[in-house]
């Protein structure tokens, strides 16, 4: 099965409100790059809500020589877990300790992560939502491109169910499990029951 690549994207978009598609993503045409734009914006919106594929608990983010934490650019969220009583804001490109006013970190701190991945490693699955939901915001900046919002909307719903059953698919979830997917709940055996006679 070949992978949705990026000019895939921009033409699938281009072809949602009647456009030829293109051969090649740096033509100067400004509805592709327009396309392109769009694409790079809904992408970067749905990896933010945080998927299994980008994901990391308890990564440890190291101090530099300064004493600070840089944030790389592809971290879209990186967070304490809950409960900690530490909160953690991104600023000026490094992490900023909001309980104790500061930049200064004595050591690597190991927070929740959600990295921004490059389009052609997202899933398949969620690839075809992104693409999707690109080509109906796309359509409904684009003037006089209503009707093919309306069509889009339900293939947008579908797709978004899909993403989310690959999610479910590949995070097996269950609500016995924590939230690094560690089943804590132990179910009742009968041999355990001859043991208290």
């Amino acid at each position: 099965m070949n992978k949705s690549t990026k000019l895939d994207a921009v033409n699938i978009i281009l072809s949602n409100i009647g456009q030829s598609p293109v051969t090649a993503l740096d033509t100067g045409n400004p509805l592709v790059e327009t396309a392109e734009l769009v694409l790079d914006e809904i992408d970067k919106t749905v990896q933010a809500e945080g998927w299994i594929f980008n994901t990391e608990y308890s990564y440890p983010l190291p101090v530099n020589t300064d004493g600070e934490i840089a944030i790389p650019d592809n971290i879209l969220s990186a967070d304490f877990p809950p409960g900690s009583d530490c909160v953690v804001v991104q600023r000026k490109g490094k992490l900023y300790d909001r309980t104790n006013h500061t930049y200064k970190f004595d050591d690597a701190l190991e927070l929740d992560i959600i990295w921004k991945e490059d389009f052609e490693d997202v899933p398949e699955a969620l690839k075809q939502y992104i693409i999707i939901r690109a080509a109906n915001v796309f359509a409904g900046r684009s003037v006089g491109a209503g009707e093919a919002v309306r069509f889009g909307q339900q293939e947008e719903a579908q797709a978004r169910a899909s993403a989310l059953e690959y999610e479910t698919q590949q995070g097996d979830y269950s609500i016995f499990s924590d939230r690094n997917n560690i089943t804590t709940y132990r179910s009742t055996r009968p041999v355990h029951a001859l043991l208290r006679f």
